[in-house]
């Protein structure tokens, strides 16, 4: 293959700085987004990924629920050439940051005056012993169309659903998956005849959120004939049979992964993850999403930012937050005024319940008296807002 280098890439101005986002994901595409509006043409904005498409991960319960087809779902990211976004669809394979500089497999090495790594975190199935083949991945999208025609097709049995290690994206798409399974196997029919099981490693369902909200979600797939197990690590998966670290066995028949997440191997080794503390994630100043490289950022997933003991939530909302803030103290930097822009380490995000019905979650993390969590009872309401939430923000990064 011929490697195209950066004087190939379409230049709208060989004047201003260059910023070079790594991953077009929420984080990403919310970066990109703020800099093209705020920053002249003189000023490059390129962003890097291997994906030639978007689609939100809240959309694979919609895909799994079937009122949504996962091709007509993704969104293609060369639109973001018409918004004076540079997209090169390509890997990241290096990243050197004494040079100020990136290398892509087929672009070459890309140099930088301000780089966002934004590549999220990578599902690691691998790691659960016999999972891969027999397990279905929830986060994978090609997995889940998959998954929606097995649950159609079992007519008695067991569905586990085993989060496989922590954290994880969207703490509460578990549970929303248990409620949307319960859902479908309802209007199929066979829903008595099948039980749902959740086995989580943590003592309680979403500890991010607190001891009250998680009582609160267990109550809600509780009623719905949902058993939740605490405490209950996935070791190994054999034909028929989950392997506990805890010592206990359990039978299944379909069996739904959320599996480890671990960050990218080309972030780790660029350096970006402190040498100090037991962390594996980038660390960041939690208001202005620097890290500890000058004119580096980091935001989402890639990222953690402790709030006490806990870390704040691998979330899409939380993301393109703090896109936004890495965006605006690059503009006001560039533009030569103080930088203002904090993150707040607020947040929020819908629970699905099935049948067109979704609980609100609001949080603030960085609230003086710790952190502070509340669901929202469902309403048909609140799953409208999810769909917005969705079809705002493609419009307005991508189309």
């Amino acid at each position: 293959m011929t490697k195209k280098f950066l004087h190939s890439i379409p230049i709208f101005s060989l004047m201003g700085k260059r910023i070079l986002i790594l991953g077009a994901g929420f984080g990403g595409l919310a970066a990109a987004t703020e800099l093209r509006k705020n920053l002249s043409l003189d000023h490059r904005v390129i962003i890097v990924d291997r994906k030639k498409s978007f689609m939100m991960g809240l959309v694979k319960l919609w895909v799994l629920e079937g009122s949504r087809n996962l091709q007509e779902s993704l969104t293609p990211l060369d639109g973001l050439n018409a918004k004076r976004i540079e997209y090169l669809n390509d890997e990241v394979t290096k990243i050197e940051i004494a040079q100020s500089r990136v290398q892509a497999r087929d672009h070459g090495w890309i140099e930088y005056d301000y780089l966002i790594v934004a590549l999220g975190a990578e599902l690691a199935p691998d790691r659960i012993a016999g999972f891969v083949g027999r397990g279905y991945n929830l986060y994978d999208a090609q997995q889940v169309p998959k998954l929606r025609d097995r649950l159609l097709q079992l007519e008695r049995g067991k569905v586990a659903i085993a989060i496989m290690g922590m954290p994880y994206k969207c703490p509460p798409a578990p549970y929303e998956a248990s409620l949307i399974i319960d859902s479908m196997l309802s209007r199929q029919g066979t829903r008595n005849n099948i039980e749902i099981d959740i086995y989580a490693p943590a003592p309680i369902a979403m500890p991010v959120a607190g001891p009250q909200v998680s009582a609160n979600v267990v109550e809600i797939i509780s009623q719905r004939g949902i058993s939740f197990h605490s405490s209950h690590k996935l070791k190994s998966v054999t034909d028929d049979t989950l392997e506990f670290e805890n010592g206990s066995k359990a039978d299944y028949d379909v069996l739904v992964g959320i599996p480890p997440h671990r960050v990218p191997e080309v972030v780790r080794s660029a350096g970006l993850i402190a040498a100090e503390g037991n962390s594996n994630w980038v660390a960041i100043d939690r208001n202005t999403m620097k890290t500890r490289f000058k004119n580096v950022f980091a935001v989402g997933d890639v990222t953690e930012i402790k709030v006490g003991a806990m870390a704040l939530p691998k979330a899409g909302i939380f993301a393109e937050e703090q896109a936004k803030v890495a965006a605006r103290q690059i503009i006001d930097e560039i533009s030569g005024r103080p930088a203002v822009a904090a993150f707040a380490g607020q947040g929020y995000c819908f629970m699905e319940m099935g049948n067109g019905r979704a609980g609100y979650l609001e949080a603030d993390f960085f609230n003086p008296a710790g952190p502070a969590v509340r669901l929202e009872a469902p309403s048909e309401q609140n799953f409208q807002k999810k769909q917005d939430f969705e079809r705002i923000r493609v419009k307005e990064w991508l189309l």
